[in-house]
């Protein structure tokens, strides 16, 4: 997250180190009205180098490979930095800060919180669709007497070129106590579940060597 303020041309920049893509990447800010003179120079400036420009679907598809959580998807008012395997951005040695309080209480301290996990598919062909519910039957009753006990639901989905099957993001309880373990997501209009493997929220370079060499 450094930033340096220069100029391309005439044209005041600051230029910001940051990634959401897992990718060495950065940012440009400047005045709107230079925006397409700036795209144009970057790419001319990239075109020996095979730059090639990418959307927001691809860029929310990176970060999910990649573990990113996406604040009102995979959180809501209830997530915790604990809950998203984030507690090592929370200092440990300030007496007090605003949170801290919240973070001893013991509904926030409990081990059965949902927890950020990966989703992987047992059978490579299967999609984890966004929003189901993951669960411990393989086949959901075609009579339902008793309420059926959910574990978390899927935050995320996406069908992941680089490892060429679909993976997920999920919020499960206990999450961060279940990998390898495995459980079924449930799927629009069927009875019959996908079996899925809970497993490291990070699917690609997770010793972040793409990031920092």
């Amino acid at each position: 997250m450094s930033f340096k303020n220069t100029k391309i041309g005439k044209i005041n920049c600051r230029v910001m180190r940051i990634s959401f893509t897992g990718e060495q990447s950065y940012e440009i800010n400047i005045q709107a009205n230079y925006g397409k003179s700036i795209w144009e120079k970057c790419m001319e400036a990239g075109k020996d180098y095979n730059i090639t420009p990418y959307g927001t679907e691809t860029m929310h598809l990176l970060r999910a490979e990649k573990g990113y959580i996406v604040i009102g998807q995979e959180t809501d008012g209830t997530v915790t930095p604990i809950d998203l395997n984030y507690d090592w951005m929370i200092c440990k040695n300030k007496k007090d800060f605003i949170g801290k309080r919240s973070l001893s209480r013991p509904d926030t301290s409990r081990e059965d919180r949902k927890q950020l996990v990966g989703l992987s598919p047992i059978n490579k062909k299967d999609v984890i669709e966004e929003g189901q519910h993951i669960v411990e039957l393989n086949e959901l009753p075609k009579k339902i007497t008793n309420p059926i006990k959910y574990l978390g639901h899927v935050s995320s989905g996406y069908h992941s070129p680089n490892l060429n099957h679909s993976i997920g993001l999920a919020m499960i309880r206990g999450g961060k106590n279940l990998f390898g373990q495995k459980f079924f997501v449930t799927v629009t209009g069927k009875t019959k579940n996908i079996p899925v493997e809970i497993v490291n929220p990070v699917f690609i370079d997770p010793e972040n060597k793409r990031l920092t060499s």
